[in-house]
């Protein structure tokens, strides 16, 4: 039954990736950072995500880099827009359970998720 789950998210998670990445760039001219990047980082994260358990560490080490890259205030709500648009895109996410990431990997975020977050007011 467990290989069954691991099969599931894998699959999720090659799927959103194929989805996320297929070309897109923020719109701002002065962010820096890409949706592909954002999706690289957060890639590990999506199993927790869905199904709880245990946070890999590939997922703490993913928020951080992508808080480290995050240098504007365009690059923090560029991350915004491409975290909420794929987190949109998976099925049976948890909201609730993503936002508890930042402080299970000692890192911050500037906005706490929803489906209905404004990123143009992200600082």
């Amino acid at each position: 039954m467990a290989s069954s789950q691991n099969l599931k998210v894998a699959f999720m998670a090659a799927l959103i990736v194929s989805m996320l990445m297929g070309g897109r760039h923020i719109n701002s001219v002065d962010a820096k950072i890409t949706c592909e990047q954002v999706t690289i980082w957060l890639t590990p994260c999506i199993g927790y995500g869905v199904m709880g358990g245990v946070v890999p560490a590939s997922c703490c080490q993913g928020i951080r880099a992508l808080n480290a890259a995050s240098n504007t205030t365009e690059d923090r709500r560029a991350q915004c827009n491409c975290v909420k648009e794929g987190a949109a895109k998976i099925p049976g996410l948890d909201y609730d359970r993503v936002n508890t990431l930042p402080g299970i990997c000692g890192s911050n975020c500037p906005y706490k998720l929803t489906h209905d977050l404004d990123c143009s007011k992200v600082n």
